[in-house]
């Protein structure tokens, strides 16, 4: 009899993961090849002076370590002069709190109290930003660094052009370093920890908006996230998932495979398969036997926990043989 081959299909219920873009620009001025933690920028020379630019994002868990505490005992990063955090944000940053948790509540204080004024032509640095409760993707930008410096963390802003259907837009981001994660892209314009393939890092502010020829567009990956409210948020932590089989004695070749959208993973059950680093909330596990869907069920996959999933396989009869 020949060994049982056993397929596992855990797809998510949404679409998330990597996405990615490529774009033509020609401009005075090129962009910078950046790599950080969710986010690679890669530019090559093309043709008549224009540049390829291949962007490429990952939804995967920050995976950042350590307590606040441990941030606020390291080197303080310089501040704006008279630069204070406001006194109810202060008193939401505890020293017990996770490093990756602390940050966030000051994205949380940003995405409440700053509103995004388009056309603001008043100052955009972070105390007139904060003084008047908003300003342009600039000034916000300015303002969420000064506070993430202000409560101990190394900030710092990215500019570059924000790519919208064919056209190019000025535009201004932020990144923070997270113990364990290094530094991690966020938007205030957008969402918490995570920025798209639409989103093009230059040196410098863009005076010259480029000429921008469109070659793979991005996806729509970063509105399968979870949220906070009305807010978008790239979690810390995944969740674990174990496929373990009932029986092995004449179980010697299963295979699972494990998708989500575009990524896609493959491990044999020997007697069991580990998968890590998945984005928590609602999948759907299929078990395939013979290219027959057996079993289907939902799993609630929570941050942070080690979940184990039993597979239990119909018998076979007499001198049945499955798969090859």
């Amino acid at each position: 009899m020949k060994p049982w081959l056993l397929s596992v299909v855990l797809a998510a219920t949404t679409t998330v993961g990597a996405d990615e873009a490529v774009y033509v620009l020609r401009g005075p001025v090129a962009p910078s090849a950046h790599a950080v933690n969710g986010y690679v920028l890669d530019v090559r020379n093309g043709e008549d002076s224009a540049v390829v630019v291949h962007v490429e994002t990952s939804l995967m868990p920050v995976g950042a370590r350590g307590s606040y505490a441990d941030v606020v005992a390291s080197d303080p990063p310089d501040v704006p002069a008279g630069f204070e955090l406001p006194p109810d944000l202060r008193h939401k940053l505890r020293p017990e709190l996770g490093a990756w948790e602390a940050a966030t509540e000051v994205l949380a204080w940003v995405s409440s109290n700053l509103a995004l004024i388009d056309r603001d032509l008043r100052p955009q640095d972070a105390v007139s930003v904060l003084g008047r409760h908003g300003g342009r993707c600039s000034g916000l930008a300015n303002a969420t660094a000064a506070l993430l410096m202000a409560a101990g963390f190394e900030a710092r802003t990215v500019s570059g052009l924000l790519i919208d259907g064919r056209r190019a837009i000025p535009h201004r981001w932020v990144e923070c370093r997270l113990p364990g994660a290094g530094w991690v892209p966020t938007d205030p314009t957008l969402g918490w920890w995570a920025i798209t393939p639409r989103h093009v890092a230059f040196a410098d502010a863009v005076d010259r908006v480029p000429e921008v020829l469109v070659v793979k567009a991005a996806g729509d990956e970063l509105d399968d996230l979870p949220r906070s409210g009305s807010i978008l948020v790239r979690p810390n932590l995944g969740a674990e998932l174990v496929c373990r089989l009932d029986d092995v004695a004449d179980h010697r070749a299963v295979v699972a495979r494990l998708q989500r959208g575009g990524d896609r993973r493959r491990a044999v059950l020997a007697p069991e398969a580990r998968f890590g680093s998945l984005l928590p909330g609602r999948w759907l596990l299929e078990v395939e036997l013979q290219g027959r869907v057996v079993e289907r069920r939902r799993l609630d996959l929570r941050p942070g926990a080690v979940h184990s999933y039993i597979v239990h396989l119909p018998r076979p009869t007499g001198d049945q043989e499955v798969g090859s």
